[in-house]
C-alpha cells in the first residue's frame, strides 16, 4: 500500500498484551491505512473475540501471510533471539521501518547482548539499531528502532538528567522497581498464575544470589551513554495489579546533594520539548500514569542519609511498550510524537 494512501503496517506477536495494545493504537491511528496483524495461534480469529475490549475488524494471519515488502513500518513483539530472526527477514523482504519491542537490538555490543542472552541471530544488524528513547536520544535513525524495556524506560527518564549534571560524582545508583504481572507476557506461568501473584510480592531476577535480571545491562549502558556512571543495582518486583510501574530510585553522590527544586528543574529543562514526560513535586503513584502514554517523575533528598531519592512511574504496557513503539514510528516519520497517541497524555 502505497503512502497516499496511508501507512501499510504489520504487527508481527500481535496477540499478546504489547502487540494487543499496538492493535488498539494502530486501528485508530490517522496515518495507517491498512494493518495486518500476524499470530500463529489466532490465525483466522478477530482480533475482537480474543481481546473484546478492541473494536477493530482487523483478523489475526499467520506471519507468512503478510507481504513484507509491502509494509511500511513492521512492529515485532516476539521474545528475544526470535525477534532478531523476524526482523532480519523483514528487512531481507523489503519492509521500511522495522520497530522491535525485544532486547535484541537495545544493547551498544553484541558482546554484552550475548553474555545475557545468548548467542545473536542477527549480529550484521546492530550499527543499524537506533535506541528508542526519544526524549533522552532523539528521534530515531536508520531501518531498526530497538523499543526500550519498561524498566530501563522509567530509570533512565529519572537518571540521565542527574547523570548529565553530576556525571563522575554519582557513586552508586540502586532501582527498587514494581510491575504489574501483564509486565511478564500474556503467556502464564507459575510466577504469573493467580494464585501465585495475588495478594503477594515477589522480588526476582535474582541469580545464585546475586541481582542479575536482564534489563540491567540495557540501563548501565544508556546511562553511560549520558554521562559517567556506576554500575547499577536493579531489583524488580512483580506485584499483584494487571498493569503500571512504579520505580523508587537511590542514588548516592560525593559533594553537595542538590535540592529538590534543582532537580525538578533540571527535568523541566531536558524534558521541556517532549509531550509525555512530566515532572511533579508530588510523589508519583501507578495510578496517575495507568493506561496514559505518560512517565511522571519526581525527587526527594535524604540529607540525614546523604541520598538523592528519585521516583518514576509508567504505564509498563504503554509509555514501557506499545505506546512508546507507536511514538518512535510517529518521529521517526516525521509526524508529531503524540499522533494517534493525544488521548493517552
Amino acid at each position: 500500500m502505497g503512502r497516499d494512501m496511508g501507512l501499510s503496517v504489520g504487527i508481527y506477536g500481535g496477540s499478546g498484551y504489547a502487540g494487543s495494545e499496538l492493535v488498539r493504537l494502530l486501528a485508530g491511528h490517522p496515518e495507517v491505512g491498512g494493518l495486518a496483524v500476524a499470530s500463529r495461534g489466532y490465525a483466522g480469529r478477530r482480533v475482537s473475540e480474543v481481546y473484546p475490549h478492541i473494536s477493530t475488524d482487523t483478523g489475526y494471519v499467520s506471519p507468512d501471510a503478510i507481504d513484507a515488502s509491502r509494509l511500511d513500518v513492521a512492529f515485532v513483539a516476539y521474545g528475544h533471539r526470535e525477534s532478531a530472526e523476524a526482523v532480519a527477514g523483514l528487512l531481507d523482504a523489503g519492509a521500511g521501518l522495522v520497530v522491535d519491542l525485544s532486547a535484541d537490538f537495545r544493547l551498544p555490543e553484541v558482546e554484552t547482548y550475548e553474555e545475557w542472552y545468548g548467542e545473536h541471530p542477527a549480529p550484521h544488524l546492530f550499527s543499524e539499531s537506533h535506541y528508542g528513547l526519544p526524549e533522552v536520544f532523539g528521534k530515531a535513525e536508520g531501518r531498526i528502532v530497538a523499543n526500550p524495556g519498561c524498566y530501563p524506560t522509567a530509570a533512565i527518564l529519572a537518571l540521565a538528567p542527574v547523570v548529565r549534571r553530576v556525571g563522575n560524582g554519582v557513586r552508586s545508583i540502586t532501582i527498587n522497581a514494581l510491575s504489574g504481572v501483564s509486565g511478564a507476557g500474556a503467556k502464564p506461568s507459575v510466577k504469573t498464575h493467580f494464585v501465585s501473584a495475588n495478594e503477594n510480592a515477589n522480588a526476582y531476577g535474582i541469580v545464585d544470589g546475586e541481582p542479575r535480571h536482564r534489563h540491567t545491562p540495557e540501563i548501565e549502558a544508556m546511562l553511560r551513554r549520558v554521562g559517567e556512571s556506576p554500575e547499577v543495582t536493579f531489583i524488580p518486583h512483580l506485584i499483584p495489579i494487571s498493569r503500571g510501574e512504579l520505580e523508587t530510585i537511590t542514588v548516592e553522590m560525593d559533594g553537595e546533594l542538590p535540592d529538590v527544586s534543582d532537580v525538578l528543574g533540571w527535568y523541566a529543562e531536558d524534558y521541556a520539548d517532549w509531550k509525555f514526560v512530566e515532572a511533579r513535586e508530588e510523589v508519583p503513584q501507578i495510578s496517575h500514569v495507568a493506561n496514559t502514554n505518560r512517565a511522571r517523575l519526581s525527587a526527594a533528598v535524604d540529607r540525614r542519609a546523604g541520598k538523592l531519592i528519585l521516583f518514576s512511574a509508567v504505564d509498563n504496557l504503554l509509555k514501557g511498550a506499545s505506546g512508546a513503539a507507536v511514538q518512535n514510528m510517529n518521529l521517526a516519520l516525521g509526524h508529531s510524537e503524540d499522533l494517534g497517541l493525544e488521548h493517552l497524555k
